[in-house]
């Protein structure tokens, strides 16, 4: 779609939270020069199709950066279960009125505009009710490790499931060969949601599914909602470890 037709409203929220398991102050760890969260907000920054960049937080150090970098931001309360929750949240307390609101995870450091731009472009093309990004599966690393979610897709290329486990399950074959058999999807935690969508979302309490694998995209999967998934061969790594900052770091000072 050339933008310059492009007719709907889309922007985008950037949940950020201060506290993480694994990595305390996660959005604020430097990270090739600058804090993890503004590598991100800069991408969305670049699109196309985005008329409003905000980054949803619940704590003031965030804040202050932001202030910092001149970006639009939103204080939250903590106890919000989910970033699309804190989307929701971040939505209803602007007064937006927008037809496309994209909910981009603030520990992705790697995300391009024309990639976001990719994602807005397609879903507005559909009748889904989220648009979401895939990216095929080539290691048995990944195919059977429980923090990379899989996505089974029908022909249209609309969600089917989602799960930690690798599916689907290919019987009679040792595990090690499934990836010749099959293709696997990997899921990429970047949400295109209409407004009604949205709001959906946060208005349903979160489904047993949901629960079960730790997994927002779920709750409105089980209530019949329609997740369009869009294909990128981008290698986006989610910072989650001190490991996953190095491996970050090199690649993002390779590109400047």
């Amino acid at each position: 779609m050339d933008e310059n037709k492009f007719n709907k409203k889309a922007i985008c929220i950037i949940p950020a939270r201060y506290d993480s398991t694994r990595l305390p102050g996660k959005p604020l760890i430097n990270i090739a020069g600058k804090p993890l969260l503004q590598w991100v907000w800069e991408s969305a920054k670049k699109s196309v199709y985005l008329s409003r960049v905000i980054i949803a937080t619940d704590d003031e150090r965030i804040c202050d950066m932001c202030k910092n970098i001149g970006a639009e931001y939103l204080l939250t309360p903590k106890n919000i279960q989910s970033g699309s929750d804190r989307i929701a949240f971040t939505y209803q307390s602007l007064k937006e009125d927008a037809d496309i609101i994209l909910n981009l995870q603030g520990d992705e450091p790697l995300i391009k505009a024309d990639v976001i731009d990719l994602l807005i472009n397609q879903f507005a093309l559909s009748n889904a009710d989220v648009g979401t990004l895939i990216k095929k599966i080539n290691t048995n690393d990944e195919l059977f490790d429980p923090s990379v979610v899989k996505v089974v897709i029908d022909n249209n290329n609309y969600a089917l499931y989602f799960s930690r486990s690798p599916v689907p399950h290919v019987r009679d074959t040792m595990p090690e060969s499934w990836l010749n058999n099959n293709n696997y999807w990997k899921h990429i935690g970047i949400y295109a949601y209409r407004k009604e969508s949205l709001l959906n979302f946060a208005n349903l309490s979160p489904s047993k599914l949901e629960q079960a694998e730790k997994l927002e995209q779920l709750r409105l999967l089980e209530h019949g909602a329609k997740y369009l998934c869009v294909e990128t061969d981008i290698n986006l790594i989610g910072v989650d470890t001190k490991e996953d900052i190095v491996e970050v770091e090199k690649i993002l000072l390779m590109a400047t």
